[in-house]
């Protein structure tokens, strides 16, 4: 039997769902996605739990092994304190991620802070 694809409307409340951003913000960000993307991005954050927006660049692993990498050698930076402690210290990370991103690989990538605009980090 053919199982049809889920609407834009029933991928919005499943991401509303996990994420408790409201439903024009889901639906939003749901249509900015191609419509292929749209099954498997709300299938990634339900699969990982994820509360928080991240960028469907995530979703391809051929281009995700970057910031994995990114990610240990920005941690090892932090532990060294090169983004400082506390307050603003992740968006500092996240900055200096976000700009090797594209200096190394090309690749233009968004933040938790850029996928979030709703949210108030540290």
């Amino acid at each position: 039997m053919y199982e049809s694809c889920p609407s834009l409307a029933q991928l919005t409340m499943r991401l509303r769902t996990l994420t408790g951003v409201p439903v024009d913000a889901c639906r939003d960000f749901l249509q900015g996605l191609r419509e292929d993307q749209r099954l498997p991005y709300v299938e990634h954050m339900e699969a990982n739990k994820l509360k928080l927006f991240v960028d469907p660049v995530e979703l391809d692993r051929s281009v995700w092994i970057q910031p994995d990498a990114l990610r240990r050698e920005a941690r090892e930076r932090q532990e060294r304190g090169e983004f400082g402690h506390g307050r603003g210290s992740a968006g500092r990370l996240y900055g200096w991620i976000k700009h090797e991103m594209l200096a190394r690989h090309g690749i233009p990538w968004r933040s938790p802070h850029d996928m979030n605009p709703f949210c108030t980090f540290d």
